[in-house]
């Protein structure tokens, strides 16, 4: 964090400290960020079972956590009338919009892993 993005984090206002607070606690759940990853890495949407596969962790920690962005208005769903059902998932704008700052989070990671983590 930059000394001027850290000098708006302090001079913001409670009720947008509050907001910047619930999102990073969102953000930090159990495979979120590979969930809204994998989703921002796909043109079209992704069915329940592959996302599931690729994230490789339980059904119920996925579909609590896509529950979660669809709360958030950040993940749209799709459900088709298909025996077994059959339900495929795509980000919204905003979450797509998440990606560039993802990508510089990573990226910062495995720059650094080695002598800050």
């Amino acid at each position: 964090m930059s000394s001027e993005q850290f000098e708006r984090m302090n001079c913001m206002s409670e009720t947008d400290k509050s907001k910047v607070n619930d999102f990073l606690t969102l953000l930090s759940k159990s495979k979120m960020l590979s969930i809204i990853y994998i989703l921002s890495c796909e043109a079209k949407p992704i069915r329940f079972s592959e996302l599931k596969a690729r994230v490789d962790s339980s059904s119920t920690t996925v579909s609590r956590r896509l529950r979660e962005l669809e709360h958030y208005e950040l993940v749209t769903r799709k459900v088709f009338p298909t025996v077994p059902t059959t339900v495929e998932y795509k980000l919204t704008e905003a979450a797509i919009s998440l990606k560039p700052s993802l990508e510089a989070l990573f990226e910062w990671v495995l720059d650094n892993a080695d002598s800050s983590i």
